[in-house]
């Protein structure tokens, strides 16, 4: 971040003399270290200002508060503000202003962070490239960030999530993007929306940015409406033709978004197959594991209809496949039909099914009445005991779920 208390204090109009320089930002107890401007977010759960003398005993050296609180300070300085999610989006503004790299913002529903990873990692060969670690997307992740972010890039690729109309609007004002990359749009955090055409109205939102020059399109969007009236040039991608070290569909749509951005800003046709010898599946979405001489495709990181059914369509083959499946979240009036479509999907790929979520109940119907084994379990640990009991070596198991139920935890288990 590279600004000292004091400047900090001002950009949010209160005097400070201290001069320590900020040298990480945080909302997360968890995440505090010596150096770190701490900023308490009320949450539904729990409040940021209950944390304040555990921040400072990790050697928190300020934290932005809420102008209502008059607690103890902790030997910390406090920058009181009327909102705190707003004090954090417009300092994350400032910052990247001073520094004006070139911003890609990548959204969709399907891919968002595996199509982020990509681009970082092909563009690396010619640019100096930041990213989003992991998928800090949100309304709190992506402006944490960029401040974070140590600022000596040429590049920055930021992945913008949404779940709402009006979201990514908050999110460009933050970081105005003049590259967008719209993945492919699916029943995904689609609780609030009655259609796709208005989700995708949602996403088509990054496409209003101040500084939007070009959008990369999966070629599958091209149906919705809003898309077609983005005003910018367009280039639409799919699978990529080129050599990749994976062959699953899914993850090379992802690659021909990277290699489309890699061409419009100049990059050789070697650089760019260098570039994608070095990829590989971003954790927990894809990953292939051996343990026992069991082959485990960890695809845990989260679920929507459309990534369920494609990682259910490229299961290699084994002696028997079995799934792990998780409920899919976020789906208000999709909740049956995406659940039904998806097992009928995996019917004829899967030996056996093991659920998790009063979500999946149709799925195990529809696997029963068609004489195929499944069982729905209340909990995850009793599913994986059951797993443990039925795999053999040979056999090729998909763990797959929505990000809440957190199955990536099944492999330290087995």
């Amino acid at each position: 971040m590279n600004k000292t208390i004091r400047q900090i204090a001002e950009f949010f109009g209160f005097f400070s003399n201290q001069k320590s320089r900020v040298t990480h930002a945080a909302f997360d107890s968890r995440q505090v270290k010596e150096g770190t401007l701490f900023f308490a977010l009320p949450g539904e759960k729990v409040d940021g200002h209950q944390f304040l003398e555990e921040v400072a005993t990790k050697k928190a050296i300020a934290a932005v508060v809420s102008k209502e609180y008059s607690g103890p300070s902790f030997g910390m300085e406090l920058i009181p503000v009327l909102e705190i999610k707003k004090a954090l989006q417009s300092l994350a503004c400032e910052v990247l202003k001073d520094k004006s790299p070139l911003v890609i913002g990548v959204t969709g529903t399907v891919g968002k962070t595996t199509a982020k990873e990509f681009i970082a990692a092909v563009l690396n060969e010619k640019f100096r490239v930041a990213k989003t670690p992991g998928s800090m997307n949100s309304q709190v992740g992506l402006p944490l960030t960029i401040l974070n972010w140590e600022g000596n890039d040429e590049i920055l690729v930021l992945e913008m999530g949404m779940s709402q109309k009006g979201e990514l609007s908050r999110l460009i004002e933050v970081a105005p993007p003049e590259l967008g990359v719209l993945t492919k749009i699916s029943l995904a955090h689609a609780a609030f929306f009655d259609d796709l055409e208005g989700l995708a109205e949602a996403k088509c939102e990054l496409f209003q940015s101040k500084k939007i020059k070009h959008a990369f399109l999966n070629q599958d969007t091209a149906r919705f409406k809003a898309v077609q009236a983005i005003p910018s040039p367009k280039t639409w991608f799919s699978n990529s033709t080129l050599k990749a070290p994976f062959s699953e569909p899914q993850l090379l749509e992802n690659l021909g978004a990277a290699v489309s951005i890699a061409r419009y800003l100049g990059l050789t046709e070697e650089e760019i197959l260098r570039g994608i010898q070095k990829l590989k599946p971003f954790k927990h979405r894809g990953e292939k594991i051996e343990k026992k001489g069991i082959l485990f495709i960890d695809d845990s990181y989260n679920a929507s209809p459309i990534a369920a059914k494609a990682a259910f369509k490229s299961l290699p083959k084994g002696k028997k496949r079995l799934a792990l499946f998780g409920a899919m979240k976020e789906l208000g009036t999709f909740e049956t039909k995406s659940h039904v479509e998806v097992a009928e999907c995996a019917l004829p790929m899967i030996d056996e099914l093991l659920c998790v979520g009063k979500e999946c109940r149709p799925m195990v119907d529809l696997f029963k009445q068609n004489g195929k084994l499944a069982k729905l379990f209340v909990s995850k640990e009793e599913a994986i005991q059951h797993l443990k009991a039925i795999t053999q070596v040979g056999d090729v198991v998909l763990i797959k779920g929505s990000n809440s139920l957190k199955l990536w935890t099944v492999l330290k288990e087995i």
